[in-house]
Protein backbone atom coordinates (compact mmCIF):
# COMPACT_ATOMS: atom_id res chain seq x y z
CA UNK A 1 0.00 0.00 0.00
CA UNK A 2 1.21 3.49 -0.45
CA UNK A 3 -0.42 5.58 2.44
CA UNK A 4 0.22 9.35 2.86
CA UNK A 5 -1.67 11.37 5.33
CA UNK A 6 -1.30 15.64 4.38
CA UNK A 7 -1.96 18.78 6.66
CA UNK A 8 -2.66 21.49 4.99
CA UNK A 9 -4.51 25.25 6.13
CA UNK A 10 -6.65 27.51 3.85
CA UNK A 11 -6.82 31.17 3.45
CA UNK A 12 -9.35 32.64 5.63
CA UNK A 13 -12.97 32.83 3.97
CA UNK A 14 -11.83 30.23 1.63
CA UNK A 15 -12.56 26.83 3.55
CA UNK A 16 -16.47 26.43 1.90
CA UNK A 17 -14.51 26.63 -1.38
CA UNK A 18 -11.89 24.06 -0.60
CA UNK A 19 -14.13 21.68 0.66
CA UNK A 20 -16.36 22.01 -2.65
CA UNK A 21 -13.46 20.84 -4.49
CA UNK A 22 -11.98 18.03 -2.22
CA UNK A 23 -16.01 17.01 -2.53
CA UNK A 24 -15.66 16.55 -5.89
CA UNK A 25 -11.91 14.61 -5.90
CA UNK A 26 -13.70 12.12 -3.74
CA UNK A 27 -16.44 11.63 -5.77
CA UNK A 28 -14.03 11.07 -8.58
CA UNK A 29 -11.30 9.03 -6.66
CA UNK A 30 -14.32 6.75 -5.39
CA UNK A 31 -15.62 6.57 -8.81
CA UNK A 32 -11.85 5.64 -10.70
CA UNK A 33 -9.92 4.15 -8.03
CA UNK A 34 -11.34 1.39 -6.72
CA UNK A 35 -9.56 -0.66 -3.24
CA UNK A 36 -8.10 3.30 -2.60
CA UNK A 37 -9.28 5.39 0.47
CA UNK A 38 -9.62 8.88 0.72
CA UNK A 39 -10.92 11.16 3.97
CA UNK A 40 -10.63 14.48 4.40
CA UNK A 41 -11.62 15.69 7.86
CA UNK A 42 -11.46 18.98 9.80
CA UNK A 43 -8.83 19.62 12.63
CA UNK A 44 -11.50 19.83 15.88
CA UNK A 45 -10.84 23.27 17.35
CA UNK A 46 -8.70 24.64 13.81
CA UNK A 47 -11.80 25.29 11.24
CA UNK A 48 -8.92 26.34 8.90
CA UNK A 49 -7.15 23.27 9.35
CA UNK A 50 -7.51 20.01 7.35
CA UNK A 51 -5.79 16.29 7.15
CA UNK A 52 -6.43 13.88 4.18
CA UNK A 53 -5.66 10.24 4.76
CA UNK A 54 -5.12 8.97 1.26
CA UNK A 55 -4.37 4.99 0.98
CA UNK A 56 -3.63 2.77 -2.69
CA UNK A 57 -3.18 -0.46 -3.24
CA UNK A 58 0.21 0.37 -4.28
CA UNK A 59 2.49 2.47 -6.66
CA UNK A 60 1.16 1.99 -9.80
CA UNK A 61 -2.35 3.15 -8.63
CA UNK A 62 -0.69 6.07 -6.54
CA UNK A 63 0.79 7.13 -9.89
CA UNK A 64 -2.51 6.61 -11.85
CA UNK A 65 -3.95 8.93 -9.42
CA UNK A 66 -1.53 11.61 -9.12
CA UNK A 67 -1.28 11.80 -13.27
CA UNK A 68 -5.55 12.16 -13.61
CA UNK A 69 -7.16 14.92 -15.22
CA UNK A 70 -9.69 14.95 -12.28
CA UNK A 71 -6.59 15.45 -9.43
CA UNK A 72 -3.91 17.50 -11.75
CA UNK A 73 -6.84 19.92 -13.01
CA UNK A 74 -8.25 20.35 -9.19
CA UNK A 75 -4.46 20.50 -7.30
CA UNK A 76 -3.60 24.08 -8.63
CA UNK A 77 -7.17 25.31 -7.74
CA UNK A 78 -6.61 24.06 -4.26
CA UNK A 79 -2.88 25.09 -3.36
CA UNK A 80 -3.98 28.69 -4.78
CA UNK A 81 -6.68 28.63 -1.67
CA UNK A 82 -4.12 27.12 1.13
CA UNK A 83 -2.23 29.32 3.81
CA UNK A 84 0.86 28.08 3.07
CA UNK A 85 2.55 24.96 1.81
CA UNK A 86 0.66 21.45 2.82
CA UNK A 87 2.80 18.75 4.90
CA UNK A 88 2.93 15.56 3.26
CA UNK A 89 4.02 12.46 5.73
CA UNK A 90 4.43 8.89 3.29
CA UNK A 91 2.87 6.30 6.03
CA UNK A 92 4.41 2.39 6.44
CA UNK A 93 2.24 -0.10 7.58
CA UNK A 94 3.35 -2.33 10.72
CA UNK A 95 0.91 -5.21 10.48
Amino acid sequence: MVSQLIRLKVKAGKAEELEGLVAKLMRDVVANEPGSIYEVRRVRGEPLTYLYFISFPDQAAFDRYAAADYHTEMSPKALALLDGDPIFEDLDAFT
